[in-house]
């Protein structure tokens, strides 16, 4: 009895310092998860996740400015209302022109512009063609100057018929006689006076204000296409029985065509370089289509 009881100790240190190796190699001690808690808490940033950097898109950069020309034309009109290469009386007379206002004008606000524009063109050469009876319907040939005075020779393709009007002198020249205009003369130098008023129509700056004058509006359109070019077109209509004292109109402007309408497509200078006009003459109705060229040659001068 007394050998097992003194055996029992040993056994007992054995069993217990094997428990304790075998708890030490398969994992840590209870002290050992302590302070393994207690180093995370005082590094909170070891234990969480570093978030990914976000993904960038390549955003593209703007393209380059297109160089500024120096040599790029400046704009025609100017934010003042003017044009470069115009006559003052030309711009004063057009202002609504330039500013390209949209509402339409007055007759005598665009027959002031129209007229101004064919004095400071001073002349050039004219392609007629009519169908009326104060001038035999055919085509003619007019040469023309406004400045510094008016003359003009109309020269009929088809028959022999031609006016020239020059220092205040009109003459008629038909079947081989010259004939003075003179509304106040005989049947035959009024006959003459009659088409040497239709032959200066179209060419004559106050004639063609005179013509104008009556619309009571005159539309406009800026870029208007004629021949593959863009003009600005003024149109209106007119009644000439309307002129007479205090009405503002010229009354002998009444001895073309009492009634009729207008069309005019005007250059950059504001020069016609087409007009066309219709109306009735005595009940018969009258057409005149004038195409203008090579303004400024003042070929008369």
């Amino acid at each position: 009895m007394e050998s097992r009881a003194r055996t029992r100790p040993g056994k007992l240190l054995v069993l217990c310092t094997g428990l304790l190796l075998t708890v030490s190699a398969c994992g840590p001690t209870a002290q050992q998860l302590q302070e393994r808690e207690a180093s995370a808490s005082a590094s909170p940033s070891a234990s969480r996740p570093v978030p990914a950097a976000p993904s960038r898109t390549a955003v593209p950069s703007p393209p380059p400015s297109p160089p500024v020309s120096e040599t790029a034309a400046p704009p025609r009109v100017g934010v003042t209302g003017s044009q470069t290469g115009m006559p003052q009386r030309v711009q004063d007379a057009c202002q609504w022109l330039l500013r390209r206002d949209r509402e339409p004008m007055s007759g005598a606000e665009a027959g002031a512009c129209v007229s101004a524009a064919m004095a400071a063109g001073e002349g050039g050469i004219q392609t007629l063609q009519t169908e009326t009876s104060w001038l035999p319907a055919g085509t003619y040939s007019v040469r023309f100057a406004t400045a510094p005075g008016f003359a003009m020779t109309l020269q009929g393709m088809d028959e022999d018929l031609a006016v020239s009007i020059r220092d205040g002198k009109r003459v008629l020249r038909k079947g081989g006689k010259e004939i003075s205009a003179d509304p106040e003369g005989s049947a035959e130098a009024a006959s003459a006076a009659v088409l040497a008023d239709a032959a200066e129509l179209t060419v004559r700056p106050e004639k063609v204000a005179a013509l104008l004058s009556p619309a009571a509006e005159v539309a406009v359109r800026y870029g208007a296409a004629l021949e593959g070019e863009a003009y600005t077109q003024i149109s209106g209509s007119f009644n000439t029985a309307d002129t007479g004292p205090g009405s503002g109109q010229d009354p002998d402007s009444s001895a073309v065509l009492p009634a009729g309408s207008f069309s005019l497509y005007l250059d950059d200078y504001y020069r016609p370089v087409r007009i066309e006009i219709s109306g009735l003459n005595q009940g018969i109705t009258s057409t005149i289509t004038a195409v203008n060229a090579q303004w400024g040659t003042r070929p008369l001068s």
